[in-house]
């Protein structure tokens, strides 16, 4: 029974805290809280995670004690390391990575990070690391809080919102200024207004139900020639791009796939190429069939270089050069690309090749994909 007036001794209380911490109720007790918890050595090799970490690397057979944490998780980008996770470049932006190395300096550092998986998925954290020893010997202490969905919410919220603001804000200015336009100019201005809100909202909807794994994939002959056409007309057609100079080789290629992802992932990588060139500088669309077996490619050739740094993050969910919980867009090309149509998304840029963005995908009904229904 509960008595106010009554407390142990300060003697008591450091005995109670150290039988606690060596008893297996304790390690009970790290495996119900609700959020990931893993202890690293000097080696950033993993030798403690609770149930709910375990839990998450379910699928993954080689996870285990010894591996490093995105090792475990199997990020992408952990196996083409030569010395696998915290070796590649892409480490260097790795928020964990970074929460990391502060912790190896003696610092308790907190931030959020994106681990990259396969087929377009990936996993937001935000982190918290505390560095301690134990027996002379450094330790790091990692709780992981998984805000995947918050994340994309507050993408999708934001830039939803962002446009939905800036269509109502043009509206206003419209209506303040019509008798002062000329007419054509007011139905450009009206028909920019509708293609920018029918896109943003198909747009959302689109990335919520990927994400959510509730597309279903509708499988047709596509005339690629015809699609790009198609999208060119429409997104020239709007003020900010009608100056933009863009060159569609034709090349006859018809794929079996869904039209409808494979137009939203044209869109948004040519709408991307546009936007970052200049009036005097082309962008140059061009296809190559895929030969005994080989992914059919669309290539998208720009001139502006992607800066080192953002080429280390695209295709992250919730990273945008337009500020913090901004653009959906490389992600969503990565995520629709690779869990629906069955191919893959890659870049080069460099002053060789310019920037180029290549998607590959197969014809559907011959090629056994595995996809997300």
């Amino acid at each position: 029974m509960f008595e106010p007036s009554i407390r142990e001794s300060a003697e008591e209380i450091k005995q109670q805290a150290l039988s606690l911490l060596q008893s297996s109720a304790f390690n009970r007790i790290l495996d119900h809280i609700p959020n990931m918890v893993i202890i690293m050595n000097s080696r950033r090799q993993i030798v403690y995670m609770n149930k709910k970490f375990a839990g998450l690397l379910s699928e993954c057979s080689s996870a285990k004690l010894g591996c490093r944490p995105g090792e475990c998780m199997l990020c992408v980008h952990a196996a083409p390391g030569k010395d696998g996770c915290g070796s590649t470049e892409f480490c260097h932006v790795c928020g964990l990575a970074q929460a990391i190395r502060k912790s190896e300096k003696g610092i308790h550092a907190t931030g959020e990070c994106n681990i990259p998986l396969a087929h377009g998925e990936s996993y937001t954290f935000r982190v918290n690391t505390r560095p301690f020893k134990h027996e002379g010997k450094p330790y790091i202490f990692i709780y992981l809080q998984d805000i995947s969905d918050y994340k994309t919410r507050e993408m999708l919220e934001n830039v939803f919102l962002h446009d939905i603001n800036n269509s109502i804000t043009a509206l206003n200015g419209l209506n303040e200024l019509i008798d002062d336009i000329p007419l054509a100019e007011v139905k450009n201005i009206i028909n920019d207004l509708s293609i920018r809100l029918t896109d943003e909202i198909y747009s959302f909807r689109l990335i919520t139900d990927a994400e959510n794994r509730s597309l279903s994939i509708l499988v047709t002959e596509v005339d690629i020639d015809k699609l790009i056409e198609n999208i060119i007309r429409s997104l020239v057609s709007t003020r900010n791009l009608r100056n933009r100079k863009i060159r569609n080789e034709r090349s006859g290629l018809k794929l079996q796939t869904d039209e409808t992802l494979l137009r939203r992932v044209m869109i948004n990588t040519i709408k991307n190429a546009l936007e970052a060139s200049s009036d005097i500088e082309e962008v140059k669309i061009y296809c190559e069939k895929g030969l005994n077996g080989e992914l059919n490619r669309i290539n998208i050739k720009s001139y502006p270089l992607i800066p080192k740094k953002v080429q280390l993050q695209l295709f992250q969910r919730a990273f945008s050069t337009k500020g913090a919980g901004r653009g959906w867009g490389t992600y969503s090309i990565r995520l629709l690309t690779e869990r629906y149509l069955g191919g893959t998304v890659s870049f080069v840029s460099d002053n060789r090749h310019r920037t180029i963005f290549t998607i590959s995908i197969p014809s559907l009904l011959s090629h056994k994909t595995g996809l997300s229904r």
